[in-house]
């Protein structure tokens, strides 16, 4: 009567609790692989979205240029050297070019290696696509490649579509006329102040991209992803499988006619081929689904979850993102525990018969008496000791008994008192982490421009910004690298700290932005992040001062030390770079021209650009160098800045005037 019915609920409970165990272990993974899907799905779609973003940036820049009558469309060299620019200024844009009315075709297009090549079907050379290497200024070189005359690329997507729906739009993918890879490309038509279309800009993105973004991201330990047109070709996989298939051995005009499209469900990968075939018996159509969903398929008797999320933009994508993860990747470990609690729960079960069998006519008194203890304190009255028995293990399990039921209320009373300590612990930390969010954004302020840092805070983003105008500064000191190698370090950072911080003092009292040192080398720049009229004659206060400080200051390092500041002024870029240590940093050419005034100036002088000296020549001394050679450009005409036009100064001859 007491073992039988012992033995049945303990074969029960663990029967039951195995059994649950398993089932909330197979919920669990459920929940993990769903809420993983979901990550990895909102992952790729915010990359995709910035990614066909880029196009209609691109757009947006163009325009910009067209607005400010800094290119004509009607002179087509002109129209390749600005393409050919855009790309160094958009590294993920594979091609971009524009399409006349009357069938030319201008455009610059981004090689595997890395470099820029010119594109263009023209009236003088009978509409024959040719490609031409580029000088580095965007010149065309030599002729790689020409192809059959009266090419019309108004028969490709990229034209057709936006020139028939009279906006920024996507065209279809289509394949590069070399056959090796796929594009696609978005359009914006260009009209006369009149009303007749004049030409379609375009911009090409390489599908390899979208796959290369892909494969770099993790999902669990062997998941993959695919993306796909509605149509159920293929846009990009995670694997190294293409998105299209070439025929090498077909007898066609072009290359481009040997690229088939890949359907997904033909795929050579089985996991993607059988993900979109459960998909299809599922939804019937891919134009069927229309939000998230989540399923399961099997290859080969494994089981795999799938999620699937559409991907859509205001300008006529409209694709699938789908996600695949082995339900091996969290049930292997899983079933090992399984198996391992039924074993344990086996061995118990033996033992528990047996002690039962042994004990069970002496303990059942004693025991009741516990047991009675047990449900007083189960209801929640703790004040209970159950007498001691005769026997001796009896009698130690009641006192034993007795003792934790007195530490049970003893743990009770100091959970409550531990609870109130930890929430008023709380709110103390609550406060230390306020502070040191504030702690946080004061030192974002004095790393990045006070209205970049605001605009990180609030948004979380800055975007690069284009500057029409603004003046750069490079300054070096001359023979810093000889003085290095003889001093101690602690001493020459004490002196560089003591020189950069009076240059730190000069661009506070100017309200110029100091961009970086690097090394013995400071660059300043005027003009940004808020744009100012006088930029370049704050520049040229700051350099005028900061040789005057050179030429007083003595003995920081045991000898007198030169700098040589090089000035120029032009259009930039900038922002911010990275997501962690940000950098408010500048590009463009006109910051390269600034350091090479930099590096081909003399010690203790000031040498700047043509385009600065139209600035600075009616309030200051400037004096021709001449002509010099300068790395990249060829020759420039440079000037020394000599001082302002007041008081008595010095050329550089020595000669003393009187302003």
């Amino acid at each position: 009567m007491l073992i039988v019915p012992f033995v049945v609920q303990t074969v029960g409970a663990v029967a039951v609790v195995g059994y649950l165990s398993y089932r909330n272990g197979q919920k669990a993974v459920n929940d993990v692989a769903t809420q993983l899907e979901n990550d990895i799905n909102e992952r790729i779609k915010e990359n995709l979205s910035d990614l066909v973003a880029i196009p209609f940036q691109c757009f947006e820049s163009y325009d910009a240029t067209l607005s400010q009558n800094r290119i004509d469309l009607n002179n087509g060299r002109d129209v390749e050297k600005f393409l050919w620019r855009q790309l160094s200024a958009f590294p993920h844009v594979a091609a971009t070019g524009f399409v006349s009315a009357n069938q030319e075709f201008f455009g610059a297009e981004r090689q595997e290696d890395g470099a820029i090549v010119i594109r263009a079907s023209e009236v003088e050379n009978n509409h024959t696509l040719t490609t031409y290497t580029t000088s580095p200024e965007g010149e065309r070189r030599e002729i790689t490649n020409a192809g059959k005359p009266n090419w019309d690329p108004r028969q490709r997507p990229y034209y057709k579509i936006p020139a028939q729906q009279k906006q920024a739009v996507w065209g279809t993918v289509y394949p590069h006329i070399t056959g090796e890879s796929l594009y696609i490309a978005a359009g914006k038509p260009i009209y006369t102040k009149t009303g007749y279309l004049q030409g379609v800009w375009m911009t090409n993105l390489n599908l390899v991209m979208f796959g290369d973004f892909l494969s770099k991201l993790k999902i669990g330990k062997t998941g993959q992803s695919f993306i796909l047109e509605r149509s159920g070709e293929m846009i990009a996989t995670s694997t190294e499988e293409k998105p299209f298939k070439n025929y090498p051995e077909k007898v066609v005009e072009l290359p481009e006619q040997r690229v088939e499209r890949l359907k997904v469900v033909n795929s050579s990968n089985a996991i993607t081929q059988k993900a979109s075939q459960a998909l299809l018996e599922q939804f019937h159509d891919f134009q069927n689904i229309q939000a998230s969903h989540q399923l399961k398929f099997t290859v080969d008797g494994k089981n795999y979850f799938v999620q699937v999320e559409p991907f859509r933009d205001s300008k006529g994508i409209e694709w699938l993102v789908v996600v695949t993860i082995p339900e091996a990747d969290f049930m292997n470990q899983i079933n090992a525990n399984t198996q391992t609690t039924i074993l344990l729960c086996v061995a118990t079960l033996i033992m528990a018969i047996l002690l039962g069998i042994l004990t069970a006519r002496r303990i059942i008194r004693p025991v009741q008496r516990i047991t009675t203890a047990s449900e007083a304190i189960a209801a929640g009255n703790l004040n209970q000791q159950v007498e001691v028995s005769s026997i001796i293990e009896l009698g130690q399990l009641a006192n034993v008994f007795n003792g934790m039921t007195k530490q049970l209320k003893d743990s009770l009373d100091a959970l409550h008192l531990a609870n109130e300590e930890l929430e008023a612990r709380v709110e103390q930390r609550t406060g230390e982490l306020r502070q040191e969010k504030e702690k946080s954004e004061q030192l974002l302020l004095n790393i990045l421009p006070a209205e970049i840092a605001e605009r990180l805070m609030r948004t979380n983003e800055s975007p690069a910004e284009h500057f029409e105008e603004a003046t750069i500064l490079f300054a070096d000191l001359v023979g810093f690298t000889s003085i290095s190698a003889r001093i101690e370090p602690l001493q020459l950072v004490a002196g560089l700290n003591q020189i950069f911080s009076a240059f730190d003092q000069l661009t506070e009292k100017y309200g110029l932005e100091k961009i970086k040192t690097i090394g013995d080398a400071y660059m300043v720049v005027g003009g940004l992040p808020a744009s100012r009229p006088d930029h370049c004659e704050a520049i040229a206060n700051m350099a005028l001062d900061m040789k005057a400080y050179m030429e007083n200051v003595k003995n920081i390092f045991g000898e007198s030390l030169q700098i040589r500041i090089g000035i120029n002024t032009g259009p930039v870029i900038a922002g911010v770079i990275g997501i962690k240590k940000f950098i408010y940093d500048l590009w463009g050419d006109a910051v390269n021209i600034a350091s090479r005034m930099e590096s081909h100036g003399k010690p203790g002088y000031i040498q700047v650009t043509d385009a600065t000296y139209l600035k600075l020549q009616n309030k200051y001394l400037l004096e021709p160098r001449g002509t010099i050679e300068v790395k990249g450009r060829g020759e420039m005409m440079t000037y020394w800045l000599l001082g302002r036009r007041e008081g008595i100064l010095a050329t550089s001859t020595g000669e003393v005037n009187n302003c």
